[in-house]
């Protein structure tokens, strides 16, 4: 079985003339309340969106089971003018917070009952369909202040009007202009991108980078890549412990926030690190079996070196800071 290897999860990470490597990233679904844009709520936006987690209005009842199958009726009622966020079940684990990275299933239909996308729908086999991953930056407003304060294991209904949702542009031909929305979210895994606190608690284990180049610098910190004048590119992969963190090891079904620095062999000056955006990047589906992350702990640090085979003179260099990991297959 070929290896998989970190250039292809990061090439669309860092910038494009660094790495060589493929993204197999679909294209967006305009439906998706993760990949949309235009009305997206970032980590400045400090408008105060009206949550009513109490509401005493009607709502569409929801039947159905955790992370399995959702089943909605809708009501004539008023349609409400607020967010409303209902918790139908309760989780036992960390809270989220509002700039978090969430894994979860979702429901999504229209105030009429009108199913317009569902994770649910998306199951192959006998394990069912894997939630999605995805930061509270980048969603819908209704979904990034509607989600924070929940919890993970939560089933939670959102009712989103329009303003707080897709607008008056509507979404596609499948969400009218104007529309409210009604959601359900099982909250599979929730992961803080600032939280670094689980590298500054890793072990240096004494192993050195190959002959003829360094990585320099504290833990939980942006590394130092530097290589001798003279060093020749290595002709073997290798994937070398530098620092073994204290979390859980990193599994096969595990998407993962992290932090990496990657340079080209011999140009340690050019090299481009996640460091500088302040906050996590994080895989959008499982890849715990790609070397770097695989069988490693969180909170690890990890050289990952990848010859060229095109180019032999362009061998690649990763550091890899783990900084947490979810189970996509959680609850199943």
């Amino acid at each position: 079985m070929n290896k998989k290897y970190i250039s292809l999860l990061v090439a669309p990470v860092l910038a494009a003339g660094l790495l060589v490597g493929c993204s197999d990233a679909n294209e967006p679904d305009p439906t998706d309340p993760t990949e949309t844009t235009e009305t997206s709520a970032n980590a400045q936006d400090v408008e105060d969106v009206p949550v009513e987690r109490d509401y005493d209005g009607e709502i569409p009842a929801v039947s159905g089971e955790w992370g399995k199958s959702v089943e909605l009726e809708p009501v004539g009622a008023v349609e409400p003018n607020v967010v409303v966020a209902k918790t139908l079940i309760e989780g036992d684990g960390e809270e989220v917070g509002l700039d978090d990275i969430v894994a979860a299933h979702y429901h999504g239909a229209l105030w009429n009952g009108e199913v317009f996308d569902s994770t649910f729908d998306r199951a192959t086999g006998d394990e069912g369909s894997n939630p999605l991953l995805f930061s509270l930056n980048q969603v819908i407003k209704g979904w990034k202040y509607g989600l924070a304060g929940q919890h993970v294991g939560d089933r939670v209904e959102l009712v989103i009007p329009s303003e707080y949702g897709y607008g008056e542009a509507g979404a596609s031909d499948l969400i009218p202009g104007g529309a409210t929305l009604v959601f359900v979210v099982d909250i599979v895994g929730a992961i803080d991108p600032a939280d670094t606190s689980a590298l500054s608690d890793a072990t240096e284990t004494g192993e050195k980078a190959p002959a003829g180049m360094a990585v320099e610098g504290p833990l939980a910190q942006k590394p130092t890549i530097s290589f001798d004048h003279d060093a020749k590119n290595p002709k073997d992969a290798s994937v070398i412990l530098l620092a073994e963190g204290n979390g859980p090891v990193v599994k096969s079904t595990d998407a993962v926030a992290y932090h990496i620095t990657g340079a080209t062999w011999g140009r340690g000056d050019e090299a481009q690190s996640t460091w500088d955006n302040g906050v996590a990047e994080y895989s959008s589906q499982a890849v715990g079996d790609t070397e770097g992350f695989k069988d490693m702990k969180v909170g690890s640090r990890v050289l990952v070196i990848q010859p060229n085979t095109q180019n032999p003179d362009n061998a690649t260099v990763f550091v890899v800071d783990i900084v947490d990991s979810v189970d996509l297959q959680a609850g199943k």
